[in-house]
């Protein structure tokens, strides 16, 4: 197994532990996205309850938040980088490398939430909460839109998310395409507002992460010859309808390969993981 900067460990655990429960952000949101987003994040966090079983060593045993971090860190958790088995023969664009920084960005803030949260011991809680907290960013942001105080959004009010600059093209009330287009994404039953649940549209998301975590903590069960390095042999096992995997994946970089996979076989790919030993 590669090691890990210890640098990098104490960075995701140098906040300190507290005595009650930290808020995740929701307690002040209307009540029925604050159900909803309760009910996401329960859901989401129970598909963690195997993964930590399958971590523990016996039934009995607690699991400190380091133990998640070790066991994610080797695969490139939380790192800038890729593939180099693919970047040698097609080198990055500026748009892959952000999306990149961007992943590791959202690694260490899935970390950082989740050590406030989890101050002894991992959870169910503790991941519920954390995922609360992830939930909660962007209804958080669409709730500080509402200049009247009703808790729905109207399109002139979304439009200050998303400022015009000097010679922009509007159309004929005033509105950027940008505008229109970020507005109709949330407003689902084309009312004219966001309202209600149509601020909870980011659990798809934050499910699709934590599956890809999941998987990372899991994916060296997929290592049959134990060299530390996936093959496209046994990559192909895993994902035998892919078609564009690479010849061979490092440990180091196989939270990068995950990434790559697509959201729907996200969830399989880790159900299949947990049946071996």
């Amino acid at each position: 197994m590669l090691p890990f900067p210890k640098f990098l460990l104490a960075l995701f655990i140098g906040l300190p532990a507290i005595g009650s429960e930290a808020p995740s952000g929701i307690e002040d949101f209307p009540a029925e996205v604050r159900k909803k987003i309760e009910h996401d994040a329960d859901s989401i966090a129970t598909e963690w309850i195997p993964i930590m079983q399958n971590i523990a060593s016996s039934d009995r045993e607690k699991i400190p938040l380091t133990q998640l971090i070790r066991k994610l860190m080797v695969h490139g958790f939380a790192k800038v980088g890729g593939l180099s088995s693919r970047d040698a023969t097609d080198p990055p664009d500026r748009w892959d490398i952000r999306r990149r920084e961007n992943a590791a960005k959202y690694d260490r803030k899935f970390i950082k939430t989740l050590q406030l949260h989890s101050p002894d011991f991992l959870t169910h809680r503790a991941f519920a909460k954390t995922i609360q907290s992830l939930l909660a960013v962007w209804p958080g942001k669409i709730l500080l839109l509402d200049a009247n105080g009703d808790g729905k959004i109207a399109l002139s009010e979304y439009a200050l998310s998303s400022p015009l600059v000097q010679d922009q093209e509007v159309d004929e009330e005033g509105f950027s395409k940008n505008q229109r287009s970020g507005f109709a994404y949330y407003d689902e039953n084309k009312n004219g507002l966001i309202e209600g649940l149509e601020m909870v549209r980011g659990t798809l998301y934050v499910q699709s992460k934590m599956r890809q975590y999941m998987t990372a903590v899991l994916i060296s069960r997929a290592d049959l010859d134990q060299n530390s390095i996936l093959s496209r042999a046994e990559l192909k096992r895993l994902l035998p309808e892919a078609k564009d995997l690479p010849d061979s994946v490092p440990f180091s970089e196989a939270i990068f390969w995950i990434r790559l996979i697509d959201p729907d076989d996200i969830g399989p790919l880790r159900d299949a993981l947990l049946q071996k030993e």
